[in-house]
């Protein structure tokens, strides 16, 4: 018996349209006939298609994930499995909250796009959309990216390329299916410790004042209003303590009892706030160490914790241990 798949559209390039002189892209009609103009869907499922909204993946906003959330929480018992076609440039964002907010669904949510849409002749829409329903119906309790020639795990994907089909990567963990003439599903996919505190997913407070040092970076007092912070350092975690304002920025950030994560530039290996003498420094500061988590899976947690009313302690905990499967240091399947 066909499986039963929900397909939430939500926007993107995938069903994209050619708007306006010069021709540019912009959210189109093409899905209103999604399956005339891609019938192999319908050999792989029996397929319901919803437009929850419409719109380039820029203009993502927290209700807007919250809202994907929700309706598959209340489609979960209707549906074999889920597939929400996404724009690209905030997928892994996405990615990261649904792997989090439904880690325990128990059922495959797969978020696919494309880099050219569907209606172009030379495009990778189709392929990615197969693929996404395919893996869809396979019954894999995974929240994870299908795109390209690889289904990677939500809360572990960074986009790694804006023009290549290979659009997303998996820094420290390994994907959990390599596609080609044959699907080839990792030995462990599925297979992870489901730990989410409960508590959460009633908001995503993203309050969060984010930054990305370069060398000679003035450090400004956090703006009032944000309720944590989130800095991307050099390499394993380092940061140049001798600077007295950035001293005095985590001063009073810990007055303030702000959360300060800090998470690395590079895509792989992640931060070891032991490794070096900075990283050390920072610890004594009070900056809690972001691991292996991407920035985005990183932002994800931050956003859940603030949105649920907690704080410094809280945030320790949360990147303490992993919730959905993502790569933790010293992990089994880390490629640290």
């Amino acid at each position: 018996m066909a499986r039963s798949i929900l397909l939430l559209h939500t926007g993107g390039t995938l069903g994209m349209a050619p708007s306006g002189e010069p021709a540019s892209l912009a959210p189109g009609r093409f899905l209103d006939h999604l399956q005339e103009q891609v019938p192999e869907l319908g050999q792989l499922a029996r397929l319901a298609v919803e437009v929850p909204f419409n719109q380039d993946s820029a203009c993502l906003e927290p209700a807007h994930i919250l809202a994907l959330a929700d309706r598959v929480r209340k489609a979960e018992r209707d549906f074999d499995g889920f597939v929400i076609i996404h724009g690209t440039d905030t997928m892994a964002f996405t990615a990261s909250c649904l792997g989090f907010l439904l880690a325990d669904l128990g059922k495959p949510v797969v978020l696919t796009g494309s880099q050219r849409p569907l209606a172009f002749v030379r495009s990778d829409a189709r392929g990615n959309l197969i693929n996404a329903v395919d893996l869809a119906c396979r019954g894999i309790p995974e929240i994870g990216i299908c795109f390209g020639t690889h289904w990677i795990r939500g809360v572990a994907a960074d986009k790694l390329s804006v023009h290549q089909f290979e659009a997303f990567q998996s820094p420290n963990l390994p994907p959990l299916a390599e596609i080609g003439a044959e699907i080839l599903l990792h030995p462990e996919v599925g297979q992870f410790l489901r730990q989410v505190p409960p508590g959460l997913g009633g908001a995503l407070d993203l309050a969060v004042h984010t930054l990305t040092p370069h060398p000679g970076m003035a450090w400004s007092p956090v703006p009032e209003g944000a309720r944590a912070v989130l800095i991307q350092a050099f390499g394993a975690g380092n940061l140049p303590m001798g600077r007295v304002d950035l001293r005095a920025m985590l001063a009073d950030c810990r007055a303030r009892n702000l959360p300060v994560v800090v998470t690395s530039q590079c895509p792989a290996g992640g931060v070891d706030l032991s490794a070096y003498e900075m990283g050390q420094a920072l610890l004594k500061a009070g900056a809690l160490s972001g691991g292996l988590h991407t920035r985005w899976a990183a932002l994800a947690k931050l956003g859940l914790v603030l949105g649920a009313g907690g704080g410094v302690a809280q945030v320790r905990e949360a990147f303490e241990v992993p919730w959905a499967g993502e790569p933790m240091p010293g992990g089994a399947w880390s490629q640290s």
